[in-house]
C-alpha cells in the first residue's frame, strides 16, 4: 500500500511504526459507530491490536469493516486514515509479549507495571487489520 520511495509514504510509515495511540472505528450491530483509542503495532502491511472481550470485539463479530486513524494531526496537515478489514485472530495465537510490541510500548507497560505477558492476560483478543485504502498523507 505504501511506496516507501515516496517521502510522504515513508513519513506515514514512520508514524504508523512510532505513534503510540491510534483511533479504531467499528460499527455496532445496530449500525451506530464506535470509536476507541488503542495501542497498535504496524508491520508495514497490517495493524495488530490487542483487546479485552469488549464492544469492539462484539462489533467485529458482526461487521469486520474498520477505520483506523492516528491521533496527532500536527495542526491538520498530517492526517492518516486507513480503511480496512479486521480479522479476529485465534485466542493466544499472538500476544502482547511479541518483542516488537514490548519494545514499542516499554514506557507505557512500565507505567502500568505490566510486561507484554501480563498485559496479555487481560488483553486476550488479537485483532489484525488489513488496510484496503490509506488516505490523507
Amino acid at each position: 500500500m505504501l511506496d516507501l520511495s515516496k517521502p510522504k509514504h515513508a513519513h506515514a510509515d514512520e508514524r504508523l511504526r512510532n505513534d503510540v495511540m491510534g483511533w479504531l472505528g467499528t460499527v455496532r450491530p445496530d449500525g451506530r459507530p464506535h470509536l476507541v483509542a488503542v495501542w497498535f503495532l504496524w508491520d508495514g502491511e497490517t495493524i495488530l491490536i490487542f483487546s479485552k472481550k469488549d464492544q469492539k470485539i462484539r462489533n467485529l463479530q458482526s461487521n469486520t469493516q474498520t477505520i483506523f486513524a492516528l491521533d496527532d494531526t500536527k495542526g491538520g496537515g498530517e492526517v492518516i486514515v486507513i480503511e480496512g478489514e479486521a480479522a479476529l485472530l485465534e485466542h493466544g495465537s499472538v500476544t502482547p509479549a511479541l518483542p516488537a510490541y514490548e519494545e514499542k510500548y516499554a514506557p507505557q507497560l512500565a507505567r502500568f507495571g505490566w510486561t507484554g505477558e501480563s498485559m496479555g492476560r487481560e488483553y486476550t483478543e488479537p485483532i489484525r487489520i488489513t488496510p484496503k485504502r490509506i488516505m490523507g498523507f
